[in-house]
C-alpha cells in the first residue's frame, strides 16, 4: 500500500506541531474554545474563524462535546476548508466541560472540517476515542513535557490504529474466541474505516487495487449481520454510518426521540441505528 494511503488516519496528519498547546492559558470552557479556535485558524492561516467559532459555541449550548475519559472534541463544519484540521490542548488540572461522565477534561481536540469530509471526521473522532480511552495512553499525553513531546506521543499512539483491521485480525489469530466477544467500538471503527476506504476507492486515480484489497480485508472482519445492513443502506442512501450531534442524526437530519438518544448515549456495548433512516449512528 502506498505510504499516503497507509498514513491516512494517522492523527497527526491533521494536526501541526504548532497547534499543540501543552497548557491552556484560559481556565473556563468558553475562553478555552475561543483560544483554541484562534490558535487553529491563525497558525494554520485559515479563513472563517468567526463563523467557525459561532458553530462551535452553538454546538456546546446544545450538548457538551466532553465525551468522557478526560477528552473533549469541540468541532464545526466549515465551508471553504480543503481538509480536516485540528488543534490539541492540555489542561493538567482539568476543566469543567460538563462531560457526559461528569469528570474533568484534560485533553481537548478542536476540530474543523469541510462538509465533504464527514466520514474522515467520523474516523478521526473514533480514533481519538479509541486511543485515549486507554488510561495509559491518556497518562502518556499528560506526562509529556512539551507540545513537541505531546505531538510525538500522539503520533506514536495513533500509528497502531492506522489499520484497525490488521489489529483486529492479529487479536483474532491470537485468540479465536475474540471474534465472538462484544466490542461495539471495534465494530464501529471497522465500519467507519470500510466507509472511508470505499470513498477513497471511488475517487482514487491510482492505487485502486490496494484499496480494494483493504476493503475486502475489512469486510472479512465485520459480522455478517452488520455487514448485510451496511450494504443495504449503502445501496439505497449512503453513507451508512453517520454521527449524531445535538441528538440529531447527520444522515437524515431528524432529531432522535429523547429517550432513545439517552439509551444510545449510555449503552456503549451495542451498535445503534437511527429510527428514521436506519443508518448506523455514532454519538459525538
Amino acid at each position: 500500500m502506498a505510504p499516503k494511503e497507509k498514513r491516512l488516519m494517522l492523527l497527526t496528519k491533521f494536526v501541526t506541531e504548532n497547534c499543540v498547546l501543552p497548557e491552556l492559558g484560559s481556565r473556563n470552557k468558553a475562553d478555552v474554545l475561543k483560544e483554541l479556535t484562534h490558535v487553529l485558524f491563525e497558525r494554520r492561516n485559515l479563513k472563517g474563524v468567526g463563523p467557525a467559532l459561532d458553530q462551535i459555541m452553538a454546538r456546546e449550548t446544545t450538548e457538551s462535546t466532553g465525551i468522557g475519559h478526560g477528552i473533549a472534541v469541540p468541532h464545526a463544519r466549515v465551508s471553504g476548508l480543503k481538509n480536516l484540521c485540528c488543534a490539541v490542548a492540555r489542561s493538567k488540572e482539568g476543566l469543567d466541560f460538563l462531560a457526559v461522565d461528569r469528570n474533568p477534561v484534560h485533553i481537548i481536540f478542536l476540530i474543523c472540517y469541510p462538509p465533504t469530509q464527514q466520514t474522515t471526521y467520523l474516523n478521526f473522532i473514533a480514533t481519538v476515542s479509541k486511543l485515549l480511552r486507554d488510561e495509559a495512553h491518556l497518562q502518556a499525553m499528560l506526562d509529556a513535557e512539551s507540545g513537541e513531546d505531546m505531538f510525538s506521543v500522539l503520533t506514536e499512539l495513533s500509528e497502531g490504529l492506522m489499520e484497525p483491521e490488521a489489529e483486529y485480525a492479529k487479536k483474532l489469530e491470537e485468540n479465536p474466541g475474540f471474534g465472538t466477544m462484544q466490542d461495539a467500538h471495534a465494530d464501529l471503527m471497522l465500519l467507519a474505516r470500510l466507509q472511508l476506504c470505499q470513498e477513497m476507492y471511488e475517487t482514487a486515480r491510482t492505487g485502486k487495487r490496494a484499496i480494494k484489497q483493504r476493503i475486502e480485508n475489512i469486510r472479512m472482519l465485520i459480522t455478517p449481520r452488520l455487514l448485510k445492513h451496511y450494504d443495504r443502506v449503502m445501496a439505497s442512501r449512503a453513507p451508512a454510518l453517520v454521527p449524531v450531534e445535538g441528538d440529531t442524526c447527520q444522515g437524515c437530519f431528524m432529531k432522535l426521540p429523547s429517550q432513545y438518544a439517552q439509551i444510545v448515549r449510555q449503552d456503549t456495548d451495542h451498535i445503534h441505528t437511527c429510527k428514521n433512516c436506519s443508518r448506523f449512528i455514532y454519538m459525538v
